[in-house]
């Protein structure tokens, strides 16, 4: 009897420390973090990376092989249209121009030749007629000298085609000549310059390593020239605004525009995405700003004032069924996943979807799916990550600075590095 009361009391003891723990221990499930949706102005920028360049720049070559005998300028000048900036020799294509010029001469001595010639065979062509007319010659004799008369219009016609020919061979070495001496095509400024006096230049294209003699450049207007992606740049426009950044010159942006987008793109094999050229014309630039500087451009694409936004972390892609939940593995495939927000009903999680809009690199629009005040799950990260509908969650104190945020995967950002 004893022993009963004594295991009965210890039952009792038990129970009521159990009764004391539940008691206590408050609303089960995992703590979230939650914050209201509101309203704000919101601005959508596509950022890329890229260099600065001039909008028009010329790279200098030469036409003609010779050493550079003068080089009259430095990078950094600033030349003319029409300036002399390359002297190459010029002995070798005088020397050709020459032999040009007296085989011309030749050949236009030949063709008067050949009109002497069929001048006089007209005439012997004129006394066989007369004379045959009179019985005096025969047949055979009036036609040689007709025969005569045909092969010397046939040499006349040959010698003027020849003179054709060595015209034009004078005229080949006389533009051989005049490249030796390379003006600049456009007023601008040396913006790089590779070869030196003494050297020998060759002709060549822009491929071919070292046929680059300078670099001239229209240092008016400038550019900054970047990369968007294929899934960026339908957003970009002609004439969108932008700020370029420039590390070397400070944090104060460079305020400019939209001025070219390309119309095809290349691939980069590094990162398996195609990428378009976009042209970001400055306004106006600081004197200290050079080509070749590397340049941050964040493109305005669209602006909302009164949008009714959430933090961008909140809205999450889930596969749903028809009754609204969570599909997963199997079951999700060929279902396309949509736009969700969780909220808390009865401490448990429960997923709406929501129609998004524009998006910066904190908030993001919400166009249906949610009123302003309405509550949503904002993280933690590792948490909201694996949120399924149902589950128990409790709400806790949001922190100003959350590590597991920080690590968040940034789906719906729309900016490129």
């Amino acid at each position: 009897m004893k022993k009963w009361l004594i295991a009965l009391g210890a039952l009792v003891v038990l129970g009521l420390v159990l009764w004391a723990s539940l008691r206590d221990s408050g609303p089960r499930g995992a703590e979230v973090e939650v914050q209201p949706a509101e309203t704000r102005a919101i601005s959508s920028r596509v950022k890329a990376t890229g260099e600065i360049t001039p909008d028009r720049k010329v790279d200098i070559s030469a036409k003609v092989v010779g050493e550079i005998i003068d080089l009259p300028v430095v990078e950094g000048q600033q030349v003319q249209a029409g300036q002399i900036l390359v002297q190459i020799e010029r002995d070798l294509y005088e020397s050709a121009r020459d032999q040009a010029r007296a085989a011309l001469r030749q050949a236009e001595v030949s063709v008067r030749r050949a009109e002497v010639q069929l001048e006089d065979a007209a005439r012997n062509l004129r006394r066989a007629r007369e004379l045959h007319a009179q019985e005096l010659v025969s047949q055979e004799r009036l036609d040689s000298t007709q025969l005569a008369v045909d092969t010397a219009q046939v040499e006349i016609e040959a010698q003027r085609h020849a003179v054709e020919q060595y015209r034009s061979a004078l005229q080949r070495t006389e533009d051989d000549l005049a490249r030796t001496t390379i003006r600049s095509p456009m007023d601008g400024i040396v913006i790089q310059l590779d070869a030196e006096k003494g050297e020998t230049v060759v002709p060549g294209s822009t491929n071919l390593p070292g046929s680059v003699i300078m670099t001239v450049a229209d240092m008016s207007t400038l550019l900054a020239e970047v990369e968007v992606s294929e899934v960026d740049v339908v957003d970009v426009a002609l004439g969108q605004r932008a700020e370029v950044t420039v590390d070397a010159l400070g944090d104060e942006p460079q305020q400019g525009r939209v001025a070219e987008i390309a119309t095809s793109g290349r691939e980069d094999a590094s990162l398996g995405t195609i990428r378009f050229r976009v042209k970001v014309a400055l306004d106006s630039h600081h004197p200290n700003l050079r080509p070749a500087m590397t340049a941050k451009v964040a493109i305005l694409t669209a602006t909302s004032q009164q949008a009714l936004t959430v933090p961008i972390q909140a809205v999450v892609k889930r596969a749903l069924g028809e009754d609204g939940k969570e599909l997963e593995g199997s079951a999700a495939k060929g279902i396309e996943k949509t736009d969700v927000v969780y909220r808390i009903d009865d401490g448990k999680a429960q997923p709406s979807v929501v129609t998004t809009g524009i998006s910066d690199e904190l908030w993001v629009e919400i166009k249906e799916g949610l009123g302003t005040g309405d509550e949503v799950v904002v993280g933690p990260y590792r948490t909201l990550k694996n949120l399924h509908s149902g589950d128990a969650v409790k709400i806790g104190e949001a922190k100003e600075e959350s590590e597991d945020e920080d690590e968040g995967s940034g789906e719906v950002e729309v900016t490129v590095d």
